[in-house]
């Protein structure tokens, strides 16, 4: 997608790979107004348009001694804290974040997150359900049930059950589970989604054993940030890429509710199982069968219900909207590019809140310096601006800016040089430093500022067996051009305050298909 028209006094910028920043004049998303979430019944999150306020408040489904139902506003999220003891964090809208934990056993953590997304002619369903089992601080051998409920992007309500002996909790629990998902808690991972019930998303704990401290808890004068000892240029550099205000903005972008499932434990399988199910709706959009329209009934139908199955899985925020049904290759790809970017996303995510702020002496270190040591780069410097590698480099991007991208400009503001752990050695195993002359090439590659952290750490990766084919221009691969603002194209750089970031990679071109079209599959 193009960025954005900016006006003639705009600028942009380039990463390379040598990699350089490029400023670009950005617009900024708009903001989605947000508007009281009606009250909801037992089955919350399934009208198109707000109903009343309820004067009486029901109860979770059922009527039970010893339950407390707990209506919150959308705006009582606001200014939340989260704090975590133990493996996972308590729900921040139970009330008891400073006073109890999550209960966790050899069986494993007593928490779970689920959704259902129903998409159809006469439904519009895309709702949550939280349950956990709390027990105060110090103190595991009682338990309190909660849950929480609600449409997708709203407070909801919630319900406390108990207190009961550990035990019992745990029985409870997995009653609970069984009754909203049709599968039982010792078979959830894997499960298949079931007509009419919810999806238990899979989060990942494994990095939670550490008990986190509270963020806002006061620093000792004793302990002093340090000055970092990056580069001027560097330190910007990881301030863009390590920015957790441009990651919420890029996942607000594209709908996804990163409250439900936050980054930080997203699990690789739940990609996965996203890349799938857009998979299988690639095929029913593209080659619609017999037995798709002997299963579902149309084509229209299979997209609803495929479409729904997906928004279980990748969690959406529509506000009130019924989701979009997902019947076309253009709002395939941009699911795709969804899924495509949590990877790297989620990659920056885990960086941020692993990263150890001290060195290998114990002694503390800059922030800032501690993100870039995650990156576990072999090089990364800056390019002299006076030099003549900078000015035939900036030259390469002015003579590469397309005759049909110049409603935007572009200024080179930086350029590194970049070298990533053993890819000197792969280029050589693989005789890419023997090819002649016209097979190695210097190419671009764009990308969103926040998908770098995961693309500097990991490299560019090709999507995996289960993403569709659909959707790329020439299949599944790693994709470079020799236009820069063909590139650029790709930066977004309305969501990172007109900043972008290109590679320009040396790529061994051979044995190459040449084509003057697109051939998409």
């Amino acid at each position: 997608m193009p960025p954005r028209k900016k006006p003639d006094n705009s600028s942009t910028s380039v990463a390379t790979r040598s990699s350089a920043r490029v400023k670009a004049a950005a617009t900024k998303p708009a903001i989605k107004p947000h508007s009281k979430r009606p009250h909801s019944d037992s089955e919350p999150g399934d009208d198109v348009t707000p109903k009343p306020r309820s004067k009486k408040v029901k109860k979770d489904e059922s009527q039970q001694d010893n339950a407390q139902v707990i209506q919150k506003d959308e705006e009582s999220q606001k200014m939340v804290t989260i704090m975590k003891r133990g493996p996972a964090p308590v729900d921040p809208m139970s009330g008891k974040v400073d006073s109890h934990q999550v209960y966790s056993s050899a069986e494993g953590v007593w928490d779970a997150m689920l959704n259902q997304t129903v998409v159809s002619a006469n439904q519009n369903k895309n709702k949550f359900y939280v349950i956990q089992l709390l027990h105060p601080v110090g103190n595991n051998s009682s338990c309190v049930l909660y849950t929480r409920w609600g449409r997708v992007g709203e407070g909801g309500q919630n319900q406390v059950k108990g207190p009961f002996t550990s035990q019992i909790a745990v029985t409870e629990f997995k009653k609970q589970f069984r009754s909203k998902t049709g599968v039982a808690w010792e078979q959830r991972v894997g499960m298949t989604a079931r007509k009419g019930k919810y999806v238990w998303l899979e989060r990942d704990f494994e990095d939670d054993e550490k008990v986190e401290e509270p963020t806002n808890k006061p620093k000792s004068k004793k302990e002093v940030v340090p000055d970092s000892q990056l580069v001027p240029e560097i330190q910007e550099f990881c301030k863009l890429i390590f920015s957790t205000s441009i990651i919420d903005a890029t996942l607000s972008s594209m709908n996804y509710d990163a409250k439900k499932l936050p980054l930080g434990k997203l699990a690789k399988v739940t990609i996965l199982n996203g890349f799938a199910a857009l998979k299988r709706l690639s095929e029913v959009i593209e080659k619609p069968d017999a037995n798709v329209i002997g299963e579902y009934g149309s084509q229209r139908a299979a997209c609803e219900h495929l479409s729904s199955v997906y928004y279980s899985i990748i969690p959406h925020d529509f506000g009130r909207q019924r989701p979009l049904v997902i019947d076309s290759i253009h709002l395939l790809k941009k699911e795709l590019d969804l899924v495509d970017a949590l990877g790297d996303m989620e990659i920056a995510s885990k960086l941020i809140s692993s990263t150890v702020l001290a060195d290998e002496e114990g002694n503390p270190i800059n922030p800032l310096d501690a993100n870039f040591r995650s990156l576990s780069l072999d090089v990364m410097d800056p390019v002299e601006r006076s030099s003549q590698e900078f000015k035939v480099l900036e030259a390469y991007v002015n003579d590469t800016h397309g005759a049909t991208h110049q409603y935007y400009g572009v200024t080179v503001q930086n350029i590194f040089r970049v070298q990533r752990n053993g890819e000197q050695d792969n280029w050589i195993i693989a005789g890419c430093d023997k090819l002649n002359e016209g097979e190695r090439l210097l190419l671009w590659h764009g990308s969103r500022t926040t998908n770098f952290a995961g693309i500097l750490k990991q490299g560019l990766r090709i999507a995996p067996p289960e993403a569709p084919v659909s959707g790329y221009m020439f299949g599944k691969g790693v994709y470079f051009a020799d236009m820069m603002s063909k590139s650029a194209n790709y930066c977004h750089t309305y969501l990172s305050n007109g900043i972008g970031l290109l590679l320009l990679c040396e790529v061994a071109a051979k044995p190459f298909y040449e084509r003057t079209v697109a051939v998409r599959h």
